[in-house]
């Protein structure tokens, strides 16, 4: 049986985006589920816009997450990816013997007489495609294109996603290959790259069925063995528009930085279009490749659903709390950056990982980029926040009402002893503040709300319980009279 090789050829044009690397993925479970390799390839012909700096990230970003090719050469003694620029001579060495053997021809046509063609063709209501007039001209420079069978019927092959696909005859003519005799263009380096790669499936987006039948024929030009393919349906918008970065963010790097776990975007973009049947929704790369299966990729395409990843990041923010917090206290780190944190101190490392670890406190942020906003109230000054966010309208917070939940709540916490920072009276202070409600015949919102802003000042933050313990008892009943002070001001 061929041993299974997979690729994942990304052009360094652009930051690495999320779909290419949920197409890396997918190469990468398939490839370990079935003891394969997992080849990294860069596309990077096209000179103008390939840089160093897109490459370095694509190839940065799938080692960070976890997935990066496990082949390449070795480059100046460094270990990397194939390139194209690098493989010209053999790419140049199959463009001769094609034109040799008089499977391609160079075509002398000037760009003014192909658009006339079209226009021709365009007015007659027929496809628009290459009329031949150079196929047998015997020129001896210019663009060199492939030259297909004139018997050549329609091309089909079984997708290993789509099922049986077909590309009529009618839409195809004989397409550029070359800008020259030395310089090939895309879909030559692909198919040359794959056969040489003896690449056994090509695995990639839907936006790539076009460019099969191109593949193919230039396998069949050299009487290789045809690689089977898969089209993986597009990422599209929630609006099903395909995705792009004017209605959601889509380098992989934007995503990171807003504090999604490496593992959390992988088990999110694996369900972006396959499922496991079941109600599993959290999986660790090896339940990935475990249950991984082609079979369950789904045809349409998948809606980013950005809900659902905060979600899920969130489930493994608790499990990394769970498991290491060590560990992930040096990923919070980077991300509490306020002059209010002491992060480099053995007593404030303590102090914030005993806060992340409350269970009261665990689970309320979906993301590391929330935490600064999140416990900057337990660290900070409390800042000036104006009298209408304690008295929220919606809740119908009178002065008066205001005045007697403030009262009663510096009455129930003069009566309470606790520790700052000791999690174990949370409940205590709960109860606390939770039997103003009936003691006052007054609604939750009407109780706990301006009890949380009075001790937070803010808008969203840990519960008030939560923000009691940690700030200890002296320094809430100072908030509580500052908020008291603003009825009377």
């Amino acid at each position: 049986m061929k041993k299974i090789r997979v690729r994942i050829a990304p052009s360094p044009t652009g930051l690495l985006h999320i779909g290419t690397v949920r197409v890396a993925l997918y190469n990468y479970l398939f490839a370990k589920q079935n003891d394969g390799d997992f080849v990294l390839r860069i596309e990077d012909t096209d000179k103008v816009r390939s840089t160093k700096e897109y490459e370095e990230d694509i190839i940065s970003g799938l080692q960070n997450l976890g997935i990066g090719g496990n082949e390449g050469p070795h480059v100046g003694g460094d270990y990397g990816p194939y390139r194209q620029s690098e493989r010209t001579e053999i790419y140049v060495k199959y463009l001769k013997q094609l034109l040799e053997e008089d499977k391609a021809y160079f075509c002398a046509c000037s760009k003014e007489r192909l658009e006339e063609m079209r226009e021709v063709q365009r007015a007659a209501k027929k496809p628009t495609r290459y009329d031949g007039k150079c196929r047998g001209a015997g020129e001896s420079s210019g663009v060199v294109r492939l030259k297909i069978p004139e018997d050549r019927g329609d091309i089909t092959w079984e997708d290993l996603i789509r099922g049986k696909t077909t590309i009529h005859a009618k839409e195809l003519d004989d397409f550029v290959i070359a800008r020259s005799a030395e310089d090939p263009l895309f879909h030559f380096t692909v198919a040359t790259d794959d056969h040489e790669m003896q690449i056994s499936h090509v695995i990639r987006g839907e936006d790539h069925v076009s460019n099969t039948p191109k593949h193919i024929l230039i396998f069949e030009a050299f009487g290789w063995e045809l690689p089977k393919f898969g089209h993986l349906p597009l990422i599209l918008n929630e609006d099903k528009t395909k995705m792009s970065k004017r209605k959601n963010k889509v380098s992989v790097d934007d995503y990171l930085a807003e504090g999604y776990l490496p593992a959390a975007i992988l088990n999110f973009l694996a369900l972006l279009g396959w499922n496991t049947g079941d109600e599993q929704e959290i999986f660790s790369l090896e339940e990935l490749v475990e249950k991984f299966s082609l079979e369950r990729v789904h045809k349409s395409g998948a809606v980013f659903d950005l809900k659902k990843l905060d979600w899920i990041n969130g489930e493994y923010i608790k499990k990394n709390i769970a498991q290491d917090i060590d560990g992930f206290y040096e990923m919070v780190k980077l991300f509490i950056k306020g002059s209010e944190f002491d992060t480099q101190s053995a007593e404030g490392e303590a102090l914030i990982k005993k806060i992340l670890q409350d269970p009261d406190f665990e689970g309320r942020f979906k993301k590391l980029s929330e935490l600064e906003e999140g416990l900057s109230p337990l660290f900070a000054e409390l800042p000036d926040y104006p009298y209408e966010l304690i008295a929220r309208e919606k809740f119908k917070i009178t002065a008066e009402i205001l005045k007697e939940v403030l009262e009663k709540a510096i009455e129930k916490v003069e009566a309470l002893e606790w520790d700052k920072g000791d999690g174990t009276k949370n409940q205590d202070i709960s109860e606390a503040f939770v039997s103003i409600v009936g003691e006052l015949s007054l609604k939750n919102g009407q109780v706990l709300w301006p009890i949380r802003v009075a001790l937070s000042g803010l808008e969203r933050s840990p519960n008030f319980a939560t923000l009691a313990v940690y700030l200890g008892k002296e320094e809430v009943l100072k908030r509580l009279e500052v908020a008291l002070g603003k009825i009377e001001g």
